[in-house]
């Protein structure tokens, strides 16, 4: 279950950090999968090398990063989700 969680949690945090998020399930399972590769220690967080690694941009790292502490942990990725669909459902 726990696994399942993680595996939830990183896809649509995948989603939000992309520029352009993938839309159809394939594209979210590659993505999900290169977020998961990319934490090479398996510590559930990816440091800007991890986060770079799996094709993510550094500006996404650093917006992201919310307490700055060189680290992109779970919490902050469905926090900048939450984030990015409530700008979406704004209107400006």
């Amino acid at each position: 279950m726990r696994l399942l969680l993680t595996t939830m949690a990183l896809l649509a945090a995948t989603a939000a950090a992309a520029q352009t998020p993938p839309t159809d399930a394939a594209g979210m399972a590659e993505a999900r999968a290169k977020l998961v590769a990319a934490d090479t220690n398996k510590d559930g967080k990816w440091d800007k090398d991890e986060w770079l690694a799996a094709g993510r941009r550094e500006m996404g790292f650093r917006m992201l990063d919310a307490d700055k502490d060189g680290f992109v942990t779970q919490p902050e990725l469905k926090t900048g989700m939450d984030r990015m669909r409530a700008m979406q459902g704004s209107p400006n």
